[in-house]
């Protein structure tokens, strides 16, 4: 699993400029929901997003959700506007900061490590895009990531009431792999399937900026991945791919990235100091950025991305 540092270095440096890049305290950094109209505004379709959840689940007033790997809040302040009752857990210090000044109940607190009686029973468990953070390259690589999943999902039937449901989104390795149907080792992942000195535009050299990107996460392999370990504890009620949604979500936030606002410059020049710290690795990092290295990993299906609601058994 990536480290509370491995997840501070991706996320940390960004709580100021993510908020103010998306005008919005709540920055959801995590797939919107199109449903094949692109013509909605990135706002939209994240409000889409969360009614959508809450519909599919049955949530209504003074129902209770916990929200694995919450980031800044936005589907915590979406339980709140309906008038339910939530808790976010994060490994990002400065999340939990920023939530807890919207009076957000959130928690600095790896998932493995939490108490399935702490916060008692809920209606509704989400982790949107945390889970493809659990399995670290070398844990994949150790024969390790079916076993951190089985955890995962037994923790989730854990909180829930009976006949509850989970809502899971996350990143998937897609269809078409550099290294075709065969996993490669760790060794091989690291020095031929993502390097920054592979040739330009490269699948290898994309992987690679991404690599830098978000350290210390592996992917799952497919959809059938997920709901075969997830079987002894939950049913898949339904499932829907998001890949196409997360081209536009990425694209959208391309756009606003790159466009003007006040104080967003001197938000971005404040990272530069994170050059002399961390050196060619935070470069490799922010050239991923202006690369659109995570937007071309989806166009070209390298990843995938699935949206799934289970009932616990």
């Amino acid at each position: 699993m990536a480290t509370q540092k491995e997840i501070s270095y991706t996320y940390d440096d960004l709580n100021e400029l993510w908020p103010l890049i998306l005008d919005n305290p709540y920055a959801d950094i995590t797939c919107a929901y199109y449903n094949s109209d692109y013509s909605k505004s990135l706002a939209q379709a994240q409000q889409d997003k969360h009614a959508w959840i809450f519909q599919s689940v049955g949530f209504k007033r003074g129902d209770r959700l916990i929200d694995i790997g919450c980031g800044w809040g936005p589907m915590l302040n979406a339980v709140r506007e309906r008038g339910g009752y939530g808790v976010g857990l994060t490994l990002s210090p400065k999340q939990v900061e920023a939530c807890r000044q919207q009076e957000l109940e959130v928690y600095l607190l790896d998932w493995k490590e939490l108490d399935p009686t702490q916060f008692g029973k809920f209606k509704t468990v989400v982790s949107l895009g945390a889970f493809e953070h659990f399995c670290s390259v070398e844990e994949f690589s150790a024969g390790q990531q079916e076993k951190i999943y089985n955890d995962f999902f037994k923790l989730c039937y854990n909180l829930l009431s009976d006949g509850n449901f989970l809502y899971l989104q996350t990143m998937t390795w897609g269809k078409l792999l550099p290294w075709g149907n065969i996993k490669p080792t760790l060794q091989e992942f690291e020095e031929k399937y993502a390097k920054v000195t592979s040739p330009k535009f490269s699948n290898e050299w994309i992987l690679g900026y991404l690599r830098a990107f978000f350290p210390g996460s592996w992917l799952p392999d497919s959809k059938e991945q997920i709901v075969r370990v997830a079987a002894p504890y939950f049913e898949l009620v339904n499932a829907s791919d998001g890949r196409l949604d997360y081209i536009q979500t990425i694209t959208e936030w391309l756009k606003a990235w790159y466009a003007p606002k006040a104080g967003k410059t001197w938000a971005k020049l404040k990272l530069l100091s994170n050059l002399v710290l961390h050196g060619r690795p935070y470069w490799h990092r922010l050239k991923s950025i202006e690369e659109k290295a995570a937007r071309e990993v989806f166009i070209r299906n390298i990843f995938g991305h699935q949206r799934m609601f289970f009932r616990k058994r």
